[in-house]
């Protein structure tokens, strides 16, 4: 585990992440209560988690421009998620380790691994007050988030809508989209305040949790996750990324749940954008 992947768990420990949390359906119940105080040691003991991918959906495009001129060792401003709705059934016997908080967690260790396999002299700074951000600033992080996710950007939509995206299905393409003024001021000003070059932000992730799906249960996983060059107010890339997960095998998924979105993250890093073709 490296330096950043260390303050990540200390911080998810000892603090919510920025953004919009909320747990829906049985999460207040806190499901089975033969599960519920389950110690999180227990997880991954039985074999590995197996998953099976169905119902996909994607949506990728890449800035040419600005992914072309990515500074492999440049700091990056690590957002949390800005809005997480996690959902639940009211009765699951494997949810005691499920949350808002958790998911996130999940998600920002595996964009570690990717970066640093992909950008090992990157410096990652976590954008949470007491990390990159002063304690100070804890009340402009919220306004600032809250203002990211209702900025108006793809089919003049906010940025939290997920319908661009989902009606643009299985495309790939280079496209250099315009980012509204307020937006680019938003970008530009973080980075100055902050020392950035760039941000990584997942905007919104939904997960809804089915103890129905598979040998042992599975979920449902949407996502918008995005990065940006900050100094220059660009979108460097952007994936919408949509399917379920069910096990085939009778480990349920009680933990590692952005390990199937991981590997398409990375192909944001792998493509060669030279061979698509705008649409």
């Amino acid at each position: 585990m490296n330096k950043f992947s260390i303050f990540l768990f200390l911080v998810v420990c000892l603090v919510g992440c920025a953004g919009m949390r909320d747990m829906e359906d049985g999460a207040a119940a806190g499901g089975d209560s033969g599960m519920t105080d389950a110690p999180c040691e227990e997880c991954g003991k039985r074999g590995d988690i197996e998953l099976k991918i169905t119902d996909e959906k994607f949506y990728r495009e890449w800035n040419v421009s600005a992914y072309g001129r990515l500074d492999s060792s440049a700091v990056v401003g690590v957002f949390p998620s800005l809005k997480v709705n996690a959902k639940r059934p009211e009765k699951c016997r494997f949810c005691h380790g499920y949350s808002a908080d958790a998911l996130d967690f999940d998600l920002a260790r595996v964009e570690d691994s990717i970066f640093v396999e992909f950008f090992p002299k990157m410096q990652r700074e976590l954008m949470l007050p007491g990390m990159r951000l002063p304690e100070a600033d804890s009340s402009y992080l919220d306004t600032l988030s809250a203002a990211f996710l209702k900025f108006k950007f793809a089919d003049n939509m906010p940025l939290e809508d997920f319908s661009p995206w989902v009606d643009r299905e299985g495309i790939e393409q280079p496209f250099a989209r315009d980012v509204p003024a307020p937006l680019k001021n938003l970008l530009n000003n973080t980075a100055s305040r902050y020392g950035l070059r760039y941000v990584s932000i997942p905007v919104r992730l939904d997960v809804q949790m089915d103890s129905d799906l598979g040998k042992a249960g599975g979920f449902t996983w949407k996502i918008l996750w995005t990065l940006w060059d900050a100094r220059y107010g660009e979108l460097v890339f952007l994936t919408y990324s949509e399917y379920t997960a069910f096990t085939t095998s009778r480990v349920a998924p009680e933990k590692e749940w952005a390990e199937p979105f991981g590997a398409r993250l990375q192909k944001m890093f792998t493509t060669d954008v030279n061979t698509l073709e705008a649409h």
